[in-house]
């Protein structure tokens, strides 16, 4: 796992980009989900306007972000090594983010038979 984390070559970072895009899906969802329960409320105040709206949704948390990564690894395959590793930890960081809040959205879910 550590190895996973420090390699930076292009087979590695598309893997970290399509983790990041699936933990994004899953935070999503999750959050949907959470939010129509009506005991959770969205705590980004920017996100907590968009997901009332169906389309937007889609394209702010899952079109926008595919047509960014897709950009980005096609972009990563000519940078430099040096732009390639601090993308690494760019992805490291924003993974780890993800991580914990998917944790968290997955603790509430958990927890909802107790408040309903």
């Amino acid at each position: 796992m550590f190895n996973f984390i420090r390699r930076y070559q292009l087979p590695n970072l598309k893997i970290k980009l399509l983790l990041l895009y699936l933990l994004n899906i899953s935070d999503i969802s999750l959050t949907i989900i959470l939010v129509n329960t009506g005991l959770i409320i969205e705590a980004n105040p920017l996100m907590a306007n968009i997901i009332t709206n169906s389309m937007a949704t889609f394209f702010i948390k899952i079109f926008l972000p595919a047509v960014l990564f897709v950009y980005l690894y096609i972009r990563l395959k000519t940078a430099t090594v040096k732009m390639i590793k601090l993308t690494n930890y760019c992805l490291i960081g924003l993974i780890g983010f993800y991580l914990i809040i998917n944790v968290l959205h997955l603790v509430w879910f958990l927890m909802l038979p107790f408040f309903v």
